[in-house]
């Protein structure tokens, strides 16, 4: 009697029906993670500290300004190329001060600008590329942006250069 010659696995049909799923798994993970990895949230900058399994807000900062009287306006002026602060309040004023600019969304954007003083209470840094639309801001005395919760104080506030180039930064307080 003559059989046939059995066909090799990968040409049996049994084969692939069993193999397909799986494949089509391995093939839908490796992109989800891929996603998930390369689009992951950015870490909260803030005065945050984790106890326990808590999360816990400092406002010392914050608190500090309020108590100070601190309030600054902070105009930007795309024709001179410079971001000038108007700093209010009972302190020895610094010599130089550090405006952060927080894109709502992606933190790779974020622009750091020293702020020179030119006279008491007047500041004046460079204007970075690239700005537009809205941004977070936060000033402070503090010139090294990974050390911001070392800072005595700091103001915050928020600009939609769609409606002006100038924001006011206020101490914020829960």
């Amino acid at each position: 009697m003559n059989e046939p010659t059995p066909k090799p696995w990968y040409r049996e049909p049994w084969a692939w029906m069993v193999l397909a799923p799986l494949i089509t798994v391995v093939v839908v993970s490796t992109i989800t993670v891929s996603i998930a990895v390369r689009f992951a949230d950015d870490k909260v900058s803030d005065t945050y500290y984790k106890d326990s399994r808590m999360y816990h807000f400092s406002a010392e900062q914050d608190l500090r300004a309020k108590e100070l009287g601190l309030a600054a306006l902070v105009q930007f002026q795309p024709s001179d190329n410079a971001v000038v602060v108007e700093l209010n309040g009972d302190l020895d004023y610094p010599k130089a001060l550090l405006l952060t600019l927080s894109h709502p969304v992606e933190s790779d954007l974020d622009k750091h600008i020293e702020l020179s003083q030119l006279s008491v209470g007047r500041y004046q840094g460079a204007l970075p590329e690239g700005i537009g639309n809205r941004w977070y801001l936060r000033l402070m005395p503090e010139l090294d942006p990974d050390a911001h919760q070392d800072a005595n104080w700091r103001l915050k506030g928020e600009i939609n250069f769609d409606l002006g180039n100038a924001a006011p930064l206020n101490a914020v307080t829960q």
